[in-house]
């Protein structure tokens, strides 16, 4: 396998076995006996959403070698796609539950990841000033996190607190992300770094997993016994205070992306 090729496919399996397990974590901590199925719901569905964009994004400039990659073999991907996403659909039926309220909930969502890459009259959602971090947010808290409460039923005015606790959890997380993208992003995106500087946006993701832990604490005050929840967040911070500029992907997805298993992890015990 070439660099490239590897980067590829650890890269993308990272994300979403971190999706995964994030989501299995959550459901059996809240005692979804269907928690295995959410995961890999979860994973499925991220893996085909990932690849999907980037099969989208190959026929756009600029050109990178990611992309061209991608162009080349975008049969291979393409196949890739369609077994993740049967996948994906085929765990919904093993759960056998279809709430009203949370499959429109993933209609809306899976339609902004469409819109997220898809351009309407010559411009995408993630070209818009300010948008492009609060999408991502905004879809894998709604996925990964609300999604499956909701689909139980079992959803009350303390999980969408969790549920807005993990969106600043993943701004935090994908703040580094946008501080890689500097030299790609388009002036207009106004990504966090481009309007306030790599430090003060790096400052702004630790205060956002500040409030991460304090409200997930307050709604679940065993996490506070939990060494491993604070060693997920704790991992994620100093990664955030180590990026910069010149950081990769095997930096951001293999170590960033990576982290977020620990938090998935730490919501078992």
């Amino acid at each position: 396998m070439n660099k490239l090729l590897y980067k590829i496919v650890y890269t993308n399996s990272i994300v979403a076995i971190s999706t995964g397990v994030l989501t299995a974590g959550f459901c059996y901590q809240n005692n979804i006996e269907t928690w295995l199925f959410y995961g890999m719901f979860a994973m499925l569905s991220t893996f085909a959403v990932y690849n999907g964009q980037r099969l989208i994004k190959s026929g756009k400039t600029p050109k990178t070698p990611w992309l061209d990659w991608v162009k080349k073999n975008g049969t291979t991907l393409y196949l890739w796609v369609v077994a993740s996403s049967f996948g994906a659909v085929s765990m919904l039926f093993v759960i056998q539950q279809f709430s009203l309220r949370a499959m429109t909930l993933l209609a809306i969502l899976g339609i902004v990841s469409l819109l997220y890459i898809v351009p309407i009259k010559g411009r995408n959602m993630r070209d818009l000033a300010h948008l492009k971090i609060h999408l991502i947010a905004l879809c894998w808290s709604g996925v990964l996190i609300l999604f499956p409460v909701m689909n139980e039923n079992v959803s009350h005015e303390a999980h969408y607190w969790i549920g807005f606790a993990h969106y600043a959890y993943i701004v935090a997380v994908t703040i580094p992300f946008d501080i890689r993208d500097l030299k790609f992003d388009n002036s207009s995106q106004q990504t966090i770094p481009q309007v306030v500087g790599v430090n003060t946006s790096k400052a702004i993701a630790i205060i956002l997993l500040m409030i991460f832990v304090g409200i997930m604490i307050w709604q679940n005050d065993l996490l506070g016994y939990n060494w491993l929840f604070f060693l997920a967040v704790f991992t994620q911070a100093l990664l955030v205070i180590f990026m910069n500029e010149r950081r990769g992907d095997i930096y951001c997805a293999g170590s960033i992306d990576a982290a977020i298993s620990l938090l998935g992890f730490s919501y078992f015990f």
